[in-house]
């Protein structure tokens, strides 16, 4: 029997878990887990660029920059929520408690925009893109910038079937780290340094692989584009209709995005018990068979006139 002075007996950390606290609400993580992987299971979405589920930490956007104390003492600066694991004791304040992790997480954004470029209406990524969503909800709202933008060719032909707007990358290096780690042939680099930094093939040589359609999807801004794609549809014109390709017996599970009765694109849907995340191009890109004039569409008469159906 406790009286109303005894703290009440604190609940067991379970094994192989650890104990933290994030904007003030107590949370038992898994050991080793991705402190921004903790902040979504609480629901607290923290911004980010580089970060994705499938591929490796990398910290290169530190737009995800949050407030972290341990042992009761701060950290000197914000830390990189996507590459920081959880420990036992931590404390940490998001954007949403911490004017410190708001105020860096706005001077990141304003630093991610000081190079791109203002063509949101033309950019077949608008309406569905990440960069438009974190700078509408983190951004300051208002470009201090007067100095001219840096420009590159545009578009440049990254392969038969992806064109690169580089004046629009961000560096987050996510599709570099595709190629390195899910595609593995190390294709795509960083090129250059500083400020003339961009993604591109050694030797500009076109980058062929079975899997690269995939760094279309995963670019969080409009600087990797399907030629398929480009130009045909807007996000508020189109209707996503999910299903799974049956290109192969793997199945994979896909989203058809359709407009006016036509599949104008087909992009990974995610479904871990039946397939990784990823995409191959001949499901990606067969989808233009679906249409196509020399299709057959109905019984043929054998000898008959092309394109003469037997009623």
């Amino acid at each position: 029997m406790t009286t109303s002075l005894e703290k009440p007996e604190a609940r067991p950390v379970p094994e192989g878990h650890v104990r933290l606290t994030i904007d003030g609400e107590e949370i038992d993580a898994p050991k080793g887990e991705l402190l921004i992987r903790t902040c979504e299971r609480l629901g607290i979405i923290v911004p980010r660029f580089c970060d994705h589920p499938l591929l490796d930490p990398a910290g290169a956007c530190r737009q995800c920059l949050v407030e972290v104390e341990m042992g009761g003492r701060p950290m000197p600066k914000p830390q990189a929520s996507c590459t920081m694991t959880v420990a036992d004791g931590m404390v940490v304040k998001t954007q949403l408690t911490s004017p410190v992790a708001d105020k860096a997480q706005q001077g990141v954004m304003e630093l991610l925009l000081i190079n791109h470029p203002l063509d949101c209406p033309v950019c077949d990524k608008g309406g569905e893109c990440p960069l438009q969503d974190i700078s509408y909800g983190w951004g300051p709202g208002k470009s201090r910038v007067i100095d001219e933008k840096r420009h590159f060719e545009k578009p440049i032909e990254l392969s038969p079937l992806v064109a690169i707007d580089r004046e629009r990358c961000i560096l987050c290096y996510r599709c570099v780290r595709f190629s390195q780690e899910v595609s593995e042939d190390a294709q795509l680099q960083l090129l250059e340094r500083g400020d003339r930094t961009y993604v591109g093939t050694f030797d500009e040589r076109p980058y062929v692989a079975p899997f690269h359609g995939n760094i279309t999807d995963i670019c969080p801004v409009g600087a990797l584009t399907s030629y398929t794609y480009r130009f045909r549809a807007r996000p508020w014109d189109i209707e996503q209709a999910g299903s799974v390709c049956t290109l192969c017996p793997s199945q994979c599970n896909v989203s058809f995005t359709v407009r006016d009765e036509r599949v104008k694109r087909v992009i990974a849907r995610d479904n871990p018990d039946v397939d990784d995340g990823w995409l191959c191009d001949r499901g990606r890109y067969g989808f233009e068979m679906f249409a196509a004039e020399e299709r057959v569409s109905g019984p043929r008469l054998r000898g008959g006139p092309p394109g003469v159906g037997v009623s």
